[in-house]
């Protein structure tokens, strides 16, 4: 691992830890998240993931080459069979995916595109740190459950081969550039948001 993201997630071992350690994931992983729960995350990364498309789009006019760029552009693609995801489940379980979204939730979808404003390094940094933690996540709930389970639109989505490359395309972008202080604070936001996130729902 090259010396930016390796310094990120070493920095931050012990946070990472609670995110694979957090209820929300390991209830998932065990079957036992109450239907409530699930359908409540639902519909708050629904509206976090349609923010987080117009983050996208907004980094990718700040990205500083054609390959960071066409990355960009892959992953932007991947959202939109994602929100068709998360609209067929909430349909599916009688999910309002029209529901006022959580405090907690309209700050992370803000520190988004407060990252862009703070310029390319920050702002790959943070998208990094989001599929990261997001990828780890449905990874470790995808080797503890069966092609069975309920859950299995979600985990394909997030635990793929090809996402797991997207991951890694996006390290490759961060490692591009050399550590600042500016950098590991916004990993460190990303994964107090996301600690934050969960705790929200599975509260």
């Amino acid at each position: 691992m090259p010396e930016t993201t390796r310094a990120l997630l070493t920095a931050q071992a012990a946070a990472w830890q609670r995110i694979l350690d957090h209820p929300f994931v390991s209830r998932t992983s065990a079957g036992s998240l109450p239907k409530a729960t699930f359908d409540r995350w639902i519909a708050e990364d629904y509206f976090f993931v349609r923010s987080f498309q117009r983050y996208l789009e907004a980094l990718s006019a700040v990205a500083p080459d054609d390959e960071a760029r066409k990355v960009l552009a892959d992953g932007l693609a991947a959202l939109v069979p994602e929100l068709a995801l998360f609209e067929a489940a909430a349909a599916e379980r009688g999910v309002d995916l029209s529901v006022e979204p959580s405090l907690v939730n309209l700050g992370y979808s803000a520190y988004l595109f407060t990252s862009v404003d703070e310029g390319w390094p920050v702002g790959i940094t943070v998208l990094y740190a989001v599929e990261k933690a997001y990828y780890d996540a449905w990874a470790s709930v995808r080797d503890t459950t069966g092609p069975d389970t309920q859950y299995a639109g979600f985990i394909a989505n997030w635990s793929s081969p090809e996402f797991a490359a997207y991951v890694d395309q996006l390290a490759d972008l961060v490692d591009r550039e050399p550590l600042t202080p500016a950098m590991t604070l916004a990993f460190d936001r990303v994964l107090r948001f996301e600690l934050a996130f969960w705790d929200l729902v599975h509260g």
